[in-house]
């Protein structure tokens, strides 16, 4: 449908509820209760009090429906939605339509990779809403931030970027993914997952952003941080619980240092929660050395495994 239908513009009020619920694919139901519960939209009234939704009304419902598609909960995608418009970035508009057009996830990845090589976090910010604005967390963690860091990683060992500009991105995605697991709506999943890095391992990114992917898919993960020695796990994590214990390592060293993991799996009451492991370190070590299950993949290519482990 054009912006000008009826002669009017995208703010026209021209569809029932009907209409909409076919053009969206969401029922009725749904439509009154997010007007009601997050004033999104908020449609204009007939002459016998029937709602009216404008274009601009379908293409926000369109766009919060794909959030969901992709994994976030309706509050979450109101709430990111509110913090795009706050930020001139509302994805319903008709200039960001325009941007959506050529913004694709490896044009984003470009211009968020020379924003950080310039130390401009105010516009590599933008970039990452406008990321999110268009795509889901999923795809964002995987085809945005995940080829931004190994760019910036393999520039910085090529010799052609400076350490500083490494240690300003890693410090960007840390802060940014950071806020987005402190926002997370709460767990819904059942079973707990406990998270951290092995002992010795400082690198946390590729970590952080698969828990921040879990968090947003409604699982209830533990994030315990780099460096986590094994000592005493068991006995301090017995009450909660946990279904999974998930470590990552870069390093050999690093991923030497979990060879008690099993053992300390062990000492949980049962059932022992599964040992899964991610990193490049592990693909050095031979399986009967440490045994668990090794993930490689995609950010959602690794959420879809693990939720598959936690729900059999």
């Amino acid at each position: 449908m054009s912006d000008d239908f009826h002669g009017g513009d995208s703010h026209t009020p021209v569809y029932n509820i009907k209409a909409v619920a076919r053009l969206v694919g969401l029922l009725p139901v749904t439509l009154r209760a997010w007007e009601r519960r997050y004033g999104l939209p908020v449609p204009k009234r007939g002459g016998q009090g029937y709602r009216l939704y404008s274009e601009y009304d379908v293409r926000t419902l369109r766009w919060l429906k794909s959030q969901i598609d992709a994994g976030l909960s309706i509050g979450r995608a109101t709430d990111l939605l509110t913090d795009l418009r706050s930020k001139g970035l509302d994805p319903a508009n008709d200039a960001n339509r325009a941007v959506e057009q050529v913004a694709s996830p490896a044009v984003l990845q470009g211009q968020l990779n020379k924003d950080l090589i310039h130390f401009d976090d105010m516009s590599a910010s933008d970039t990452l809403k406008r990321a999110f604005s268009l795509y889901g967390l999923d795809q964002v963690m995987s085809d945005v931030i995940q080829p931004t860091l190994v760019s910036v990683e393999d520039g910085w060992h090529r010799g052609d970027l400076p350490i500083a500009t490494e240690h300003f991105s890693t410090q960007f995605f840390i802060q940014h993914l950071s806020n987005l697991l402190a926002g997370a709506s709460p767990a819904n999943a059942t079973g707990v997952i406990v998270a951290a890095c092995a002992p010795g391992e400082m690198e946390q990114l590729g970590l952080l952003m698969l828990v921040t992917a879990l968090r947003w898919h409604g699982w209830d993960v533990k994030y315990l941080g780099p460096d986590l020695p094994l000592d005493q796990l068991a006995e301090a994590l017995s009450p909660i619980h946990p279904r999974m214990l998930l470590f990552s390592a870069t390093c050999l060293e690093s991923a030497q240092h979990l060879s008690e993991l099993p053992r300390t799996a062990r000492q949980f009451m049962p059932p022992e929660p599964k040992v899964v492991l991610i990193g490049p370190a592990f693909s050095e070590m031979d399986p009967r050395d440490l045994p668990g299950l090794y993930l490689q993949g995609t950010i959602a290519e690794m959420v879809l495994k693990i939720e598959g482990l936690m729900e059999s």
